[in-house]
């Protein structure tokens, strides 16, 4: 059973603003607050088939992930597979670019595989969600403000 979590937010920045934050590894740890480390491990500038290492500590917790581009459309659309050793899942990033302004959707599609986080899937999940929340507007809030 695969877990959804999804959210949009409106970002007055055009897409070609906002995607290079979604890729780069130092960008990316500026506005996701459970990101601790990423590096690349793959040669040459992010595009399909780029992948990473990245460390999350969340609530005490650590988890080592192993992250590949799946679908890379620069200023489009982003999707990556995440895979860790209680949970696998694909981000989904669309940028709908409209006067100016960027219309940002993130959905995250998880099936988790250890019992234990299946049994906690549904608190998982939701503090998923509201980690999604805060760091897109955190993202929001960073572009913005560069101005």
């Amino acid at each position: 059973m695969a877990y959804v979590n999804e959210f949009a937010i409106e970002i007055d920045r055009p897409a070609a603003q906002i995607f290079p934050q979604l890729v780069a590894p130092e960008r990316r740890m500026r506005w996701m607050a459970a990101l601790k480390e990423s590096k690349q491990v793959t040669d040459g500038p992010p595009a399909l088939g780029t992948r990473f290492d990245d460390v999350f500590e969340d609530h005490g917790q650590r988890f080592e992930i192993e992250v590949e581009i799946v679908e890379f459309e620069p200023v489009a659309k982003l999707a990556i597979d995440l895979v860790a050793s209680a949970f696998e899942s694909r981000v989904t990033q669309t940028l709908e670019e409209r006067d100016g302004a960027t219309l940002l959707t993130t959905r995250i599609d998880t099936e988790y595989k250890s019992a234990l986080a299946r049994l906690m899937s549904g608190v998982v999940t939701g503090h998923a969600q509201k980690q999604l929340e805060e760091d897109m507007v955190r993202l929001k809030e960073l572009l913005e403000a560069q101005g």
